[in-house]
């Protein structure tokens, strides 16, 4: 079967220099049954999309942020990651802004005494909150020991000189951010991002909840990228739907 799957619609005012909406490729149903090359294929073309859209950017912040819980933001962002880092050669820092229930640490199975966020408060922390990932180029940093809510640090003149600490060390920084209905915090980070990735559940959430989303990120500055449909459901063979 073939591993590139339609899509959903996405935003190229940028490059194209108008509203017209063209496609990106999103992901399949469920991530943990594709082997791994296929997910690295489907994450290079995600990569290569971005990369046209943000031509002009040597360096860039990118954010992955769903409208609600279920979306798979975090296995997106999580194998978009590794793949910048393998693949393309990135060094690579993914950021993970998701105080109440953050995944990463977990995943790679490590601990730090602090999280990126309180860095950002105290920069003298900021050496011992990016774990390595296996001598790779992949660095992840968790975004906090705290689960309360604090976006008022991302207005903080702090921010910015976190924000230049990390472009000197990393050429793509990855924010997997929280549900946008679970913390305000994705609103808070998306006007300091290069540009925005929205992840969606195919056949799960509804067009107006996606645009209303679309509409907050505009609202306070965002740049979205586009629309990566995950979980898609094939109810007719797969090579059918490759033909209409």
């Amino acid at each position: 079967m073939s591993k590139i799957y339609e899509a959903l619609e996405q935003a190229y005012r940028a490059k194209a220099g108008s509203d017209k909406m063209v496609t990106v490729p999103h992901m399949r149903k469920i991530f943990s049954e594709l082997p791994q090359a296929s997910i690295e294929k489907e994450m290079l073309c995600l990569y290569k999309n971005i990369d046209s859209l943000l031509c002009n950017f040597d360096k860039r912040i990118i954010q992955f942020i769903g409208s609600r819980e279920g979306e798979g933001t975090s296995t997106i962002v999580r194998e978009f990651a590794k793949m910048s880092a393998s693949t393309i050669g990135k060094s690579v820092l993914l950021l993970d802004a998701d105080r109440m229930q953050p995944s990463h640490h977990l995943h790679f199975n490590f601990e730090t005494p602090h999280g990126w966020q309180e860095s950002i408060m105290n920069k003298d922390l900021a050496e011992n909150t990016f774990h390595q990932i296996d001598k790779s180029l992949l660095y992840v940093g968790r975004s906090s020991n705290s689960a309360s809510y604090t976006p008022e640090i991302f207005d903080s003149p702090k921010f910015q000189t976190f924000q230049e600490m990390v472009w000197e060390r990393f050429d793509l920084i990855l924010v997997d951010s929280p549900p946008l209905n679970s913390s305000p915090d994705g609103l808070a980070i998306a006007p300091r991002t290069t540009g925005i990735v929205l992840v969606v559940e195919a056949e799960s959430t509804g067009w107006r909840v996606i645009q209303g989303t679309i509409n907050k990120i505009k609202q306070v500055g965002g740049n979205i990228l586009g629309v990566v449909l995950n979980k898609r459901r094939y109810h007719i063979p797969e090579f059918i739907y490759r033909r209409l």
